[in-house]
């Protein structure tokens, strides 16, 4: 997580950073201008324009890591005015250490992290596929990259050791090799941001999609082929993970937990998918409440007009964020681990699909 200002080249590329990004309207002179401010420490409007999804640093074709220095400047700045009530890191970063669920002695270990109320883990972790697991979560397993949506983009890397090693005090603990994580933020953190740190990492970090197709894999005659066709939000921290090719590595994982589960994904006929994907606004939602339902709303139809007949969602801050609006267009939002639980003929329980506790008004 950090801009490269050997790589911004103006004279090797068009500016692409901001003229590719779909929630502004940049030319190539207007682009290169504005990095050009953030360079000099200058202001520039494009650090409210921002929406913190990172796609930036896809769309560079030098790899400058533009979105770095962008949130760098938000910090500080504080330009995004985000206010008290919107988790400040005091509530998801210190909470207590908990043990949401205690499995089978040697189970699988899986960690909620900070957030594990956004989506109800103790019920969305449950079933077949994880009947052994034990489930941690709290403020000592909180990696912090959420705080980027919030303009404080420097808490994951300043409490990158102290988060490292917690998680490896957790697995000699319950005496695992591996910690699964439920949101890719934290698998990220402790993959690509540890890796560009050169933090040693003494587990194996395991993203939840990489468990369920590893777990599918061997348990194939227990799925009932649900025969639907799906859309994928794929959410922003996802742009962190480690690449496989040209592409994320947990793009495969779950290419393959659809083909075994028989669902169709429709990302191909999509506007909205891979690096052009949108985001789910939640950066914005508490000070541009509307223009963030536009972005979903615009992201929803998309996923609607490919032929979707469900929104499936890997992300627990996405669906949290665009479950309301998804019900509102009638397109089905459903969590990873509840399309699976469908395939297996499990009943879904109180949360439903796409609940964290509260019902969509």
């Amino acid at each position: 997580m950090a801009f490269d200002l050997s790589k911004c080249d103006f004279s090797r590329c068009r500016g692409e950073c901001l003229v590719r990004c779909p929630y502004i309207s940049y030319g190539e002179d207007d682009a290169k201008r504005a990095i050009q401010s953030l360079i000099r420490g200058e202001p520039h409007p494009i650090l409210k324009e921002c929406i913190t999804c990172a796609a930036c640093n896809d769309f560079c074709p030098q790899g400058a890591d533009p979105w770095d220095l962008i949130a760098l400047r938000q910090e500080e700045t504080g330009v995004l005015g985000i206010p008290p009530d919107a988790k400040p890191s005091s509530d998801w970063l210190t909470k207590p250490a908990i043990i949401l669920r205690r499995g089978k002695p040697g189970g699988p270990l899986i960690s909620a992290g900070g957030i594990y109320e956004v989506v109800p883990q103790a019920e969305f972790l449950t079933g077949q596929m994880f009947e052994d697991a034990t489930v941690i979560g709290g403020g000592a397993y909180a990696c912090g990259f959420t705080e980027t949506h919030l303009g404080r983009a420097s808490r994951p890397l300043e409490y990158l050791r102290q988060f490292i090693s917690n998680l490896a005090e957790a697995a000699d603990e319950f005496g695992v090799d591996g910690i699964i994580f439920t949101h890719d933020a934290c698998y990220d953190v402790a993959t690509t941001l540890a890796m560009q740190q050169r933090v040693e990492v003494p587990f194996r970090p395991v993203h939840i999609l990489e468990y369920i197709r590893d777990w599918l894999r061997e348990h194939r005659d227990r799925v009932r082929p649900l025969n639907i066709s799906i859309a994928v939000q794929g959410g922003c921290t996802t742009r962190y993970a480690p690449k496989g090719g040209d592409h994320e590595i947990w793009s495969d994982w779950l290419a393959e937990i659809f083909e075994i589960i028989g669902v169709e994904s429709v990302e191909e006929k999509r506007t909205y998918t891979g690096i052009d994907r949108l985001c789910c606004g939640c950066g914005i939602f508490h000070t541009q409440t509307e223009r963030a339902l536009e972005i979903q709303r615009r992201n929803i139809q998309d996923a609607i007009d490919a032929g979707a007949e469900k929104l499936v969602f890997i992300c627990p801050a996405c669906i949290a964020v665009m479950r309301a609006a998804c019900r509102k267009m009638e397109l089905e939002p459903i969590y990873i681990t509840q399309l699976v639980k469908l395939a297996l003929g499990e009943e879904l329980g109180p949360a439903g699909t796409a609940a964290f506790g509260y019902p969509v008004r």
